[in-house]
């Protein structure tokens, strides 16, 4: 081959190489502008990730903070029920006591009473047994005499 064939399959694979260095130039860029997006993308997506983890730790805090609200609030209902229940357990004690003496002392006049009324039924017995004894007796004697 001659010289000048040569130079001519030269030019031409300088030229087809610079073709390709032009797509390659061409493939790096768009690689380049990729490779920006996504580290774009990337940002933009771990900003969402922190900003959602806050937003979570702010929430668990909140919870949290609800919870010991919610504890402290039923663990002073509890105390506030079982002062009220105490109190409440006197004062029907303290009543049903009151309640009982009453009884008891109303109990103890009806016995007297009962007691009197029956001591008193007695004594009118044995004088109407007394009374009809002395009448048999004068009967008696009112009829031995007349015979």
């Amino acid at each position: 081959m001659s010289v000048e064939t040569e130079i001519a399959l030269l030019k031409r694979e300088v030229t087809d190489m610079k073709q390709i260095h032009v797509r390659l130039d061409s493939a790096i860029e768009k690689i380049a502008e990729v490779s920006t997006s996504l580290h774009t993308i990337m940002a933009v997506h771990e900003e969402k990730l922190l900003r959602q983890e806050e937003a979570l730790d702010e929430q668990e805090k909140k919870l949290t903070e609800n919870i010991q609200e919610l504890h402290s609030r039923i663990t002073s209902n509890a105390k506030e029920t079982h002062t009220a229940m105490g109190d409440m357990e006197r004062r029907l004690v303290e009543q049903m006591n009151a309640h009982s003496q009453k009884e008891e002392e109303h109990f103890r006049k009806m016995r007297e009473e009962l007691s009197n009324r029956v001591g008193i039924l007695e004594k009118w017995k044995w004088v109407i047994v007394g009374g009809s004894i002395v009448a048999g007796f004068i009967i008696q004697k009112v009829i031995t005499i007349n015979i």
